[in-house]
């Protein structure tokens, strides 16, 4: 079974951090770390980099093709 790259994780404090589960730290996005966010915060950063991840995984196969 396969794991998302990314995911939400709630800190003690009740502010959420995007992880990489990749690299096993915060996700650092425009020179910003995603951590101390809201939940709808987030929830929307997540989308944008699933999307990014969807949107370089769709070039690859087409550049490879």
């Amino acid at each position: 079974m396969s794991q998302e790259r990314y995911e939400l994780v709630l800190d003690p404090t009740d502010h959420w951090t995007v992880w990489d589960n990749v690299t096993g730290v915060p996700v650092v996005f425009g020179d910003q770390i995603l951590g101390g966010l809201t939940e709808e915060e987030a929830e929307a950063a997540l989308r944008v980099l699933m999307e990014l991840d969807r949107t370089r995984a769709a070039t690859a196969v087409v550049d490879a093709a």
